[in-house]
């Protein structure tokens, strides 16, 4: 029989974005659509605090992390910091955390200013908040290092000599927390499943993400199916990323804020071999889902 997980969703969560810039705002810009009045209602509670600091004093390091480049470099170079947070009861999850995105994407305009997600440590695209929730748009912060992005041929000097293939892709999620979740983790797969196992955390975060505005103790199945579905809404679209049977998963708790996603009890053999067998082939080949798929 098989087991359950237990999960605390927490009553409120803060989350956090910091716009790096060489100068101050000089009053609060206006937001796009969705966000004008809400924001205007916001902005100086908990749910929506904007303070300045001079980056030498600043509560938060914008050193490039995981993912560089030059708006990253002009991030950590900027004069001053202007953060953005938001603390939110879990009635107020998602939107909330999209208000004060909007916030922090209105004055990185408004400044001339690097966004950045300090709870990712990404730089956010775009200049813009969508007006609609998408799990896609940025909020999970995971993606594959660039020495895996190109690896589909499997080739990899590590997995030389070894019958099954080598171990070097760890991915864990960095942004399910402020949903007040549990983040992620898929660890020591094979370099040729790199996508496999990104989208492998892209499906199971979307079916823990409902769970988000539902504070309290949840029991879980240890072991979850995973639909064609799920990874369609993760980019927000209907037509299921594959048709057929779901595929199982079976979560095992790391620490309470923890979660690792494994192969099912059932299946016999190893990690890599249940992501090159036993996964349906969407999982290795799409990158992105847009109402025209997009195949790698």
């Amino acid at each position: 029989m098989s087991g359950s997980v237990t999960i605390t969703v927490p009553e409120r969560t803060t989350a956090t974005f910091v716009v790096a810039a060489d100068r101050r705002p000089s009053g609060l810009p206006s937001l796009p659509g969705p966000f004008t009045d809400e924001a205007a209602r916001r902005v100086g509670s908990a749910r929506l605090g904007i303070t300045t600091h001079p980056a030498a004093l600043s509560p938060w390091d914008l050193r490039p992390g995981a993912r560089t480049g030059w708006l990253a470099d002009r991030a950590h170079a900027a004069r001053w910091h202007i953060g953005v947070t938001a603390v939110l009861p879990a009635a107020d999850r998602p939107f909330g955390l999209r208000v004060a995105r909007a916030m922090a994407r209105a004055l990185a305009l408004a400044v001339h200013g690097v966004p950045v997600d300090a709870d990712t440590g990404q730089v956010l695209p775009g200049p813009v908040e969508r007006p609609s929730f998408v799990p896609a748009d940025d909020w999970l912060g995971v993606w594959l290092p660039p020495e895996h992005e190109d690896t589909s041929d499997g080739a990899c000097a590590t997995a030389e000599g070894t019958a099954d293939g080598c171990a070097c892709v760890t991915l864990t999620t960095r942004g399910m927390g402020r949903f007040g979740l549990p983040e992620l983790r898929l660890a020591g797969a094979g370099c040729a499943h790199g996508l496999a196992s990104l989208n492998l955390l892209r499906t199971t975060a979307q079916r823990l993400l409902p769970l988000c505005n539902r504070p309290g103790l949840h029991r879980l199945p240890e072991q979850l199916e995973l639909t064609g579905n799920d990874l369609a809404a993760h980019w927000g679209v209907r037509d299921p990323a594959w048709d057929g049977d779901p595929v199982p998963i079976r979560l095992t708790p790391l620490d309470p804020r923890l979660l690792r996603v494994d192969p099912p009890t059932r299946f016999p053999g190893s990690l890599n071999e249940w992501l090159g067998k036993g996964l349906p082939p969407a999982l290795h080949e799409l990158v992105a889902c847009s109402p025209e798929r997009v195949a790698a």
